[in-house]
């Protein structure tokens, strides 16, 4: 059977990693983890966990990149952005601080024990995109390119119900095209 639809070649939310808004980045980086481990042999594996608000209202992704930027310094002086930026502190002043900071001479087991403690809603990125679970695949791919974004949240009557992955769509992808070079060599 060929995937026409969303609905096809979507992960149903209830198995993909989900954390809450108030979970550190050791919690995530687990909760990924896990969800790796109990994939079904040949299943991509998951490169981000969603984020859940209080009322599970799916609010964000944390990825691979985020989980990097959790061992940057400068995320823990993000936090404090506005009372640098009302002091006058410029851009450039900051930069020439974090490039001198000690912090970038720590370990890299020390970059990620302070990385773990991070809480994900500070790194997460936020999810505005979504796509209907009827929507064909060329339409997704097409808001794919356009909102340049990995995955999609899938909508149904307004509630979340998966995720599209584009490592699921290039599997599609795929299995379309070997499909469709054997119709071609039985058709010659």
């Amino acid at each position: 059977m060929n995937a026409s639809s969303v609905r096809d070649i979507m992960v149903p939310l209830s198995e993909y990693p989900i954390v809450d808004s108030s979970a550190t980045v050791f919690d995530a980086v687990i909760r990924l983890d896990e969800s790796r481990r109990s994939l079904d042999p040949g299943r991509q594996p998951y490169q981000a966990a969603l984020v859940a608000d209080k009322s599970g209202k799916i609010v964000g992704k944390i990825g691979q990149l985020a989980f990097l930027r959790a061992l940057e310094p400068r995320i823990h002086i993000v936090e404090d952005q506005d009372t640098l930026d009302k002091a006058g502190v410029s851009e450039s002043i900051m930069q020439t601080a974090l490039d001198h900071l000690e912090i970038f001479h720590r370990s890299f087991s020390d970059m990620c024990l302070g990385a773990a403690a991070v809480p994900v809603c500070s790194i997460m990125h936020p999810i505005r995109e979504h796509i209907d679970v009827s929507a064909p695949i060329s339409e997704v791919i097409h808001q794919m390119g356009v909102w340049q974004t990995l995955s999609v949240l899938v909508m149904q009557e307004g509630r979340p119900v998966g995720l599209v992955r584009l490592s699921d769509i290039c599997d599609e992808v795929t299995k379309q095209m070997r499909q469709t070079a054997i119709n071609a060599d039985s058709k010659d």
